[in-house]
């Protein structure tokens, strides 16, 4: 049955919704691969389990789900340069990587000056529509302790946090049920 929402109603909505910006990286026999991640999430902590999702059209996606390991790479307000380099589609891994500091650790590719990087393993991958969904067990995190704030992705561009808005309790409202919607 085809859903009654279109697809850029859904997309436009989104927008309203800051997203984290990540690189996943992975080692493939052609050489290391990487990809700009939007839909990064925390999904358990007992196992720790993350996740995020690739399109199937992406050029990316085959290599994605053969890959046993990744590197999830959160990165900070100063990379919205290379969120952009591993957006581009069809790059290969050659020219992904020949002009990005990285560095191999247990096999993985990662990349240097991110906020955050841990190394998971594939625990899960699910069809979700247009795209797959990954959920990845962590192994090790390394949380390189950088006095920058994290990048988001808002309304079509690339954001950092702004200030704390303080959240007071709600008073306890006394309605009774025909008075809700």
């Amino acid at each position: 049955m085809k859903s009654p929402i279109d697809g850029e109603a859904l997309r436009a909505v989104m927008r309203h919704v800051p997203s984290p910006v990540t690189v996943v990286t992975i080692a493939t026999a052609a050489g290391p691969r990487g990809v700009t991640i939007g839909s990064f999430a925390s999904v358990s902590l007992d196992p720790p389990l993350v996740s995020f999702n690739v399109s199937i059209d992406s050029s990316i996606h085959a290599s994605i789900v053969e890959a046993e390991r990744f590197a999830i790479h959160i990165l900070h307000a100063g990379q919205a340069r290379l969120s952009q380099h591993f957006a581009l589609p069809d790059s290969s891994s050659e020219s992904q990587f020949r002009s990005v500091a990285h560095r191999s650790a247990d096999g993985l590719p990662i990349l240097g000056e991110a906020l955050a990087v841990l190394t998971c393993r594939r625990y899960a991958v699910h069809p979700a529509g247009d795209h797959s969904l990954f959920l990845c067990e962590v192994e090790a995190i390394h949380d390189y302790g950088l006095d920058e704030l994290p990048i988001l992705y808002y309304r079509q561009g690339y954001r950092v946090p702004g200030d704390e808005v303080g959240a007071p309790l709600l008073s306890a409202v006394n309605r009774a049920s025909s008075d809700t919607p």
